[in-house]
């Protein structure tokens, strides 16, 4: 479950650079997978919280790190990630069960729709 955990972080921050780097038509679509992404790491730390009997209540994703990278994040990339994300956690449902397996199979099925629907639509032309 913390390998989901990192996922869903580096997806929020990677959709998050890649609306600011991103023209008026995909900025806002990126900006809503960054902030489901970030839900996803929410509820994540708070099950991981909860198996482990923490008594506390889980912090929330960390403030996103500045990007190191000589070329901004593309709506491509953040796809792609996405999709890694929606394999890992559909594989990893697959040997769950419960709400864990439920968990993971909704945040498979969130970063699949996302990267196959409102990222993948094409720009209108001008």
């Amino acid at each position: 479950m913390e390998a989901q955990l990192e996922l869903a972080r580096r997806d929020s921050e990677l959709a998050r650079a890649a609306a600011t780097a991103a023209g008026d038509f995909y900025a806002p679509v990126l900006n809503v997978v960054a902030d489901e992404r970030a839900d996803h790491a929410k509820a994540l730390s708070a099950e991981i919280a909860r198996a482990s009997g923490a008594t506390t209540t889980p912090a929330g994703p960390p403030a996103p790190s500045p990007s190191t990278a000589a070329t901004p994040a593309a709506r491509t990339d953040v796809m792609a990630a996405l999709r890694e994300s929606a394999d890992s956690a559909a594989n990893l449902a697959a040997n769950l069960s419960g709400y864990r397996a439920g968990l993971l199979g909704s945040i498979s099925a969130s970063c699949t729709a996302s990267a196959a629907v409102p990222l993948a639509m094409k720009e209108p032309a001008h």
